[in-house]
């Protein structure tokens, strides 16, 4: 090896940077092709088979990755920010995005982008973690919040066993003293 050799030469299993000439000029792109450009990463790279999810399953990927989407997944929908423009019957990963709903998402959890990534300028919404009370805070919304973190965190609209149950919602906030006087699970 000589040391002009670029790091994909040396090391071919690394994983390679996006073309960003070639992504910026789509209007959407799928979830975790954003993840994949947030992260610097060529998201042509796990799709060799044709087969995204099954690529995606055996590709080796910097840890990143997969914290940067597990937490883009449970940020799609409801009141947040992060909006998909078409939902996947094939899983989260899949729906579509506007890459600078997802610029601004990223930057509003406060995530560094690559200084290539192209959907930077838009503007930074209000933090993800103060909805929906915004910048108001007690104890009781701070658990309701935890509530929301633990029960629809991994919820996955196209499939809805991942939805928690009423009663087990309710009963949880009940172990954290919430006093539920009037509900029913």
């Amino acid at each position: 090896m000589t040391n002009n050799e670029s790091p994909a030469a040396q090391n071919p299993f690394a994983p390679s940077q996006p073309d960003w000439g070639h992504w910026k000029v789509f209007k959407s792109i799928r979830l975790w092709h954003a993840v994949a450009l947030a992260c610097n990463l060529d998201p042509y790279q796990f799709t060799a088979f044709g087969n995204p999810q099954l690529d995606r399953q055996f590709a080796r990927r910097p840890q990143e990755f997969d914290d940067l989407l597990s937490l883009a997944k449970s940020s799609i929908g409801g009141v947040g920010i992060l909006k998909p423009v078409s939902i996947s019957t094939e899983g989260l990963e899949e729906s579509e995005i506007a890459p600078s709903i997802f610029g601004a998402w990223a930057k509003s959890i406060r995530y560094t982008l690559p200084p290539e990534f192209p959907w930077q300028d838009e503007a930074v919404l209000p933090l993800s973690r103060d909805w929906p009370w915004g910048t108001y805070e007690t104890e009781l919304l701070r658990k309701l919040a935890l509530a929301a973190n633990r029960f629809w965190r991994h919820y996955d609209p196209s499939d809805p066993t991942t939805a928690p149950t009423n009663e087990s919602v309710v009963n949880w906030l009940k172990t954290q003293g919430v006093p539920l006087t009037g509900w029913r699970a």
